[in-house]
């Protein structure tokens, strides 16, 4: 049997201009590559040529579509069948195609561009069962056979090429859960076109401000989870391109050359040192493609600081003479490059006071050589021994099951990762190729070891461009600002009198690009009248705000709702004569905003024995008056482990429990609740227990 691929697949070759491929792509016919006399190509700004063939702007073929629309082998593309083909023409642009040209659209981060392309390049590929038992073989099984068709399409244009399975046996969700998390996933982002790509999550965004929280220099940011979960997935990956982010870092004297390393880094600053990117090759078995291709990633192609020597300061002690290629120990912040440094001046001892020889790695690095030949020893023994022996896996550590069924050594999942960069393993990729197709040399024996993860999604895809603040700096009812308004709380509560039939509903967007729909004039029907706002972000993400005006039945008798009514609506656990589920943060004025945001006529008055609190946070024993018309409700606060009632965890905590267990000190109330931290209804060694372990750091207590 023979499975037809349903796509469209072009042998083509990005512009470096960009540096990036076309992988965000979608496509509807059977068709691949057959490969083709190159055309007339694209030059970038340092004078080096792309390789591969042309798409042209238009069928007159006086001019080719240069940046960001050059494609290759594995990238996905639509034929515009409305479009007649159109003959090749018998000189100039145009005239290394034998046959027509087609019209064609191609997706690049979310924008579409189109051009005509020769249908020479064109044929239909089939994964027949020879290749099937290949890809089974190599660990590709049915349950990834997600794979098969974009490795078919590079089987059949580099048949001597060999894809292996990493099996990782891990879940793809588990994967993006740990990798989504903290400073593990950064983004660069240099502009507001790439915003969408960003994280909104506590820590990595104001929304109010509007304002992405750096977490590396001035344009490093945490990734969103779609933006982690498209660079994680192999399968974006598959194409000639990108394809070299899973070869293995190991030096092959056959195809790493000098010459290739000088291909690379063409003019860059750091192409006078080829000969020791090669003697760092030779002496740690490393490759030296790699190796150039990680330098010029990390400290880019001019005599950038971390590679010039320069006198510095760092914490109190001033250095110099110092150099590290790859920026090894650079971790992220403020004064990365200088922490490099140190590293670069630091020798590493034992706990008697002896040098570590095993973790020396050359230093100090006081010269070009020591750093880069004493840096690969470092990537070697530190990445590649642990099986991260690929570009993909020294930023992504996802062999350790990997490593540990072959009795090999490891490092934990999701730990020991070189890079926080996300992008890192594509452009380490693109460098890579780009050495080796100006070299001739692609159809040599390559081997990529690709990852595969269970229960994959069908696909994975960058979310949209653009900034994604959808949120409201300002919501008013006839000029005046909506009691309790926050940009974060979507609902609210408006109570008029009979003789107001219309109101005047405004907002204010907080990001200029976003738009607002909803505003205006109101007319309102005598009871309960929905008004919904709309906002809609750059990048489409949309953001309703519902306001529910009581028009009441006449004047003087406006309605108010019941107190547990409104701590319903804002989401506010109550049970009995407790407030619960709350964190060790909430603010006093907070709490009541959210009161008030729900029903603008509610009163609050939050105490502390006999003291109002009107700032602070919330802590056990507080107690929280609400009034709304007639209806007065009173309740205790209670945070799970607080038993003293002072906003922590702590030993004073486990001496009440104590106390109370030896009947010397008996708790009641709130306080008594806050001790049942399992909510068994008892208070026994169960609740010791479990504060003594979060006192200690070894358990955490659910406020829920």
């Amino acid at each position: 049997m023979k499975k037809v691929i349903k796509r469209i697949l072009f042998l083509f070759v990005l512009s470096f201009f960009y540096g990036s491929a076309l992988t965000d792509v979608y496509a509807n016919y059977d068709i691949i590559v057959n490969g083709a006399k190159p055309c007339k190509l694209y030059e970038d700004k340092t004078g080096k040529k792309a390789t591969g063939s042309c798409i042209y702007k238009n069928g007159d073929f006086d001019s080719y579509v240069s940046g960001a629309v050059w494609v290759d082998n594995g990238d996905k593309v639509t034929v515009l069948t409305n479009y007649e083909p159109i003959p090749a023409p018998k000189s100039g642009y145009g005239s290394e195609c034998n046959t027509q040209f087609l019209k064609i659209r191609v997706k690049h981060n979310n924008i579409s561009y189109s051009g005509y392309v020769c249908a020479d390049l064109l044929q239909e590929v089939e994964i027949t069962d020879e290749l099937k038992e290949e890809f089974i073989a190599a660990g590709f099984t049915e349950e990834y056979s997600s794979y098969w068709e974009e490795l078919a399409v590079l089987k059949k244009n580099h048949p001597n090429w060999k894809f292996i399975a990493i099996d990782t046996g891990l879940k793809f969700n588990t994967v993006v859960k740990n990798e989504d998390y903290g400073e593990r996933s950064l983004y660069q982002s240099t502009s507001s076109s790439t915003e969408g790509y960003l994280s909104t999550e506590e820590g990595n965004y104001n929304w109010d401000k509007d304002e992405f929280i750096a977490h590396d220099g001035t344009s490093w940011f945490a990734a969103n989870k779609e933006t982690v979960e498209y660079y994680l997935d192999p399968r974006n990956f598959l194409s000639d391109m990108y394809i070299f982010q899973f070869e293995s870092l190991a030096y092959e004297p056959e195809f790493h050359t000098a010459e290739g390393v000088k291909v690379l880094l063409g003019d860059a600053y750091i192409a006078k040192f080829v000969d020791l990117f090669m003697k760092a090759a030779e002496t740690h078995d490393v490759s030296p493609i790699y190796l150039s291709s990680l330098s010029l990633q990390e400290v880019g192609s001019t005599k950038s600081t971390a590679i010039s020597g320069v006198k510095f300061t760092y914490d109190g002690d001033t250095y110099s003479g110092l150099y590290n290629f790859y920026n090894i120990g650079a971790t992220a912040g403020d004064n990365a490059v200088y922490r490099g440094l140190v590293y670069a001046a630091t020798i590493p001892r034992n706990d008697d006071g002896t040098i570590n020889t095993s973790k020396r790695y050359g230093r100090i690095w006081d010269t070009e050589e020591k750093a880069i030949v004493g840096g690969a020893e470092f990537i070697v023994k530190s990445y590649i021994k642990y099986g991260q022996n690929t570009s993909y896996f020294k930023k992504w550590n996802v062999v350790a099951n990997y490593q540990k069924a072959q009795n090999k050594d490891y490092y934990n999942n999701y730990t020991h990762q070189y890079q926080q960069n996300i992008k890192a393993p594509s452009t380490e990729a693109t460098s890579t190729y780009r050495s080796y197709a100006e070299l001739g040399i692609l159809e040599s024996d390559f081997v990529f070891y690709i990852p595969i993860y269970d229960d994959m999604p069908e696909y994975t895809a960058l979310p949209a461009k653009g900034n994604p603040n959808n949120r409201l700096k300002a919501l008013k009812i006839d000029g005046t600002t909506i009691n309790g308004f926050e940009s974060s709380e979507f609902e609210y509560e408006v109570y008029v009198e009979n003789s107001v039939s219309s109101i005047n509903l405004s907002a204010t967007k907080i990001n200029s690009a976003a738009t607002v729909s909803g505003t205006g004039t109101k007319k309102l029907e005598v009871g309960e009248n929905k008004l919904v706002i709309t906002v809609k972000a750059q990048n489409g993400d949309l953001q309703t705000y519902t306001v529910t005006v009581h028009r009441a039945l006449v004047d003087g008798e406006v309605s108010y709702p019941k107190v547990e009514e409104i701590l319903k609506n804002a989401q506010i656990t109550y049970k009995g004569e407790f407030i619960s589920n709350l964190t060790f943060t909430t603010k006093t004025s907070d709490f009541i905003n959210k009161i008030q945001s729900v029903s603008p006529t509610a009163k609050v008055e939050i105490k502390n024995g006999n003291t109002i609190k009107t700032s602070g946070y919330l802590v056990t024993g507080d107690t929280i008056t609400i009034t709304s018309g007639e209806d007065v409700k009173k309740y205790s606060v209670v945070l799970y482990g607080d038993i003293n009632g002072n906003g922590k965890i702590e030993i004073l905590d486990l001496l009440k429990v104590q106390k109370h267990a030896l009947k010397s000190s008996i708790l009641t109330g709130a306080y008594l609740e806050a001790a049942d931290v399992n909510k068994d209804g008892k208070i026994n060694p169960l609740d010791l227990l479990r504060i003594q372990k979060t006192i200690l750091g070894d358990a955490y207590i659910s406020q829920q």
